[in-house]
């Protein structure tokens, strides 16, 4: 049962399950900086010093989030449940309003049965486990406690048999125990446990410094234990999550890949730390390329340090991306959360000379850019936008309300003194509106409410192109897009495509330019990192297949949007030999 058929089954609901579970808003709070396991593979030993975290602290960062709306609340640590003020914590929660309070746990204290009793009585509403071994020989070995299985097996029976509370098991999978993986799932759902989080272990903390010959495996050689333990997934009332799995091996299992969104909690956990490479052009610790090319963020980190240098520092690019209505969604949502050890990384005992940054209009002059692309409510708004670049020459725009476009071109389809060279539309009905006046390209957006018009083409007007969007969600891939490879076969050739690879529109795409987004940076012109994760998910987190590896075209191809990927699988994507690369 694939998940287009699990969908079906049950009425469509389980993607649309996992994803509002994925966005919802979280608040992760540290409760101490230690541990009664001490794990191998632990990505938190730096952190830890033997401190439980203070009281009013916690306190106030709980309380925090609720303010701003978060509506989950997850204590976690180190070791959570050996906080003396745990209980206290949940109560807090709960009287604050969290409508879910959940908790990441060893779950060695919930072998008393009394404990976790009066955890629940106060509020606790899921327990994840995180259980690394089938038996005490292989977990007891990865946790470095002897008698730890033991101890945690009776705290999940307690857990099932109170029947109160949600219970799941994390699992780090790691070279120690990817063979055990299916096991592991058969002896745990056998207990009655439906929900998995699969980790796949990270180049940090102990991970990295004392397991990095022991634990890091090769994924292809591993893949039948893999494939095994994900086909879990397509059974009734099974759910299994990826988390920081490469996502190129994930084919065959495209519905399993992490949700883009929980980037942000990548970011929020080590905000301190993007923001000390922001100020002082320090990267983060652990940015060494063995070390990255083990790690799952090694393209989010490698596209923030390209920013930093190659946009903001060196300024090269050929274009300014504007989205006027930018500024005002990022107001309305507040930050919240965050680890108090990124806090202290985050610092150094010297002080060190901070970047100095410029904003947009000044970095665009040093860049010698020429294009601006505006994205603007309507174009008075859009007005606005290009009276503050004056040095620019070509302009593309995106408006929601076009009212108004045709009077105001003047003579050249000139705009405030820029030349307009496209406009990027959603509908048909807006496309052939801009088609019947000026010379700019209209490039409209590739949807399923779109494709009829086009199919019903008899000869594509010269003036129109095509571009493939990016969506935030599954469910709006799902939803939006094409049959690509079946339309591509019936729609002319002669029409520019972008946004998608080469062997999807059957040529080579046309060059992108380089391009500076101003979303990703506040108004003086300084790297935010929650403006910037949200920009890469949106417009640069792509992936290509591990087949791709033979494509002609496969040097700087992006391949497709992660969504896409999620929405529709692997397949689309297809390698081109160099006999079919002659031919087109």
């Amino acid at each position: 049962m694939d998940e287009a058929q699990r969908a079906a089954a049950d009425g469509g609901s389980w993607v649309e399950e996992h994803e509002a579970a994925a966005h919802q808003k979280r608040n992760w709070v540290r409760l101490t900086f230690d541990c009664n396991d001490h794990c191998i593979f632990c990505l938190d030993t730096d952190a830890h010093d033997g401190r439980m975290r203070d009281v009013e602290s916690v306190k106030r960062q709980i309380l925090d989030g609720r303010r701003k709306g978060a509506e989950r609340l997850i204590l976690s640590g180190g070791e959570p449940t050996i906080h003396p003020q745990y209980v206290a914590f949940i109560k807090l929660g709960r009287l604050a309003g969290y409508p879910h309070i959940q908790t990441v746990t060893n779950g060695r204290m919930f072998k008393y049965r009394p404990f976790l009793t009066r955890c629940v009585d106060e509020g606790l509403r899921e327990i994840t486990f995180s259980i690394h071994g089938p038996n005490a020989k292989v977990h007891d070995a990865l946790v470095g406690v002897k008698g730890a299985y033991a101890e945690e097996l009776e705290g999940l029976k307690n857990a099932l048999e109170d029947g109160r509370v949600i219970v799941n098991i994390d699992v780090c999978v790691n070279r120690g125990n990817v063979k055990h993986l299916p096991a592991m799932l058969e002896k745990y759902v056998a207990m009655g446990v439906r929900e998995y989080d699969l980790l796949h272990v990270i180049p940090f903390g102990n991970a990295w410094r004392d397991g990095k010959d022991v634990l890091f495996y090769d994924l292809e050689e591993m893949r039948p234990h893999l494939v095994e333990a994900f086909s879990w997934a397509k059974k009734p009332d099974m759910h299994i999550w990826l988390n920081r799995f490469p996502v190129k091996h994930c084919e065959g299992f495209h519905e399993l890949i992490q949700d883009p969104y929980k980037l942000n909690d990548e970011i929020r956990g080590r905000k301190e730390e993007y923001g000390r490479w922001i100020d002082t052009g320090e990267p983060l610790d652990c940015r060494e390329p063995r070390r990255c090319g083990y790690c799952y963020l090694e393209d989010v980190c490698g596209t923030f340090e390209a920013v930093l240098d190659e946009e903001l520092r060196d300024a090269r690019f050929d274009a300014v991306r504007v989205d006027a209505t930018w500024e005002a969604r990022q107001r309305e949502k507040p930050v919240f959360g965050g680890d108090p050890a990124s806090a202290k990384r985050g610092k150094r005992p010297l002080p060190l000379l901070k970047r100095t940054y410029r904003e947009a209009p000044a970095l665009a002059e040093a860049a010698g850019a020429t294009r601006l692309i505006v994205k603007a409510a309507d174009l008075e708004e859009a007005r606005g936008v290009l009276a503050r670049f004056p040095g620019m020459e070509t302009l593309e725009l995106e408006l929601a309300d076009w009212d108004g476009l045709a009077e105001a071109l003047e003579e050249g389809d000139r705009l405030g003194g820029l030349r307009l060279v496209r406009c990027d539309v959603w509908t048909a009905a807006e496309a052939e509106a801009l088609m019947g006046f000026g010379g700019f390209e209209v490039r409209l957006a590739l949807t399923t409410k779109n494709e009829p018009w086009l199919r019903a083409l008899e000869k594509p007007p010269a003036r129109l192109a095509l571009r493939q969007p990016t969506w935030e969600r599954l469910t709006e891939s799902r939803e939006n897009d094409v049959e690509l490879r079946a339309f591509f076969e019936a729609f002319s050739p002669e029409v520019p495509v972008d946004g998608l690879p080469a062997c999807v529109i059957g040529r080579p795409p046309r060059p992108a330019p380089r391009v500076h987004d101003t979303a990703m940076t506040t108004p003086d012109g300084r790297m935010e990192p929650f403006r910037f994760v949200q920009r890469y998910i949106l417009d640069r987190y792509f992936t290509t297949s591990l087949r791709c590896g033979s494509c002609v075209h496969r040097e700087g191809c992006r391949g497709m949007h992660v969504n896409h990927v999620r929405a529709h699988g692997f397949e689309t994507m297809q390698p081109v030999s160099e006999d079919a690369a002659a031919a087109e």
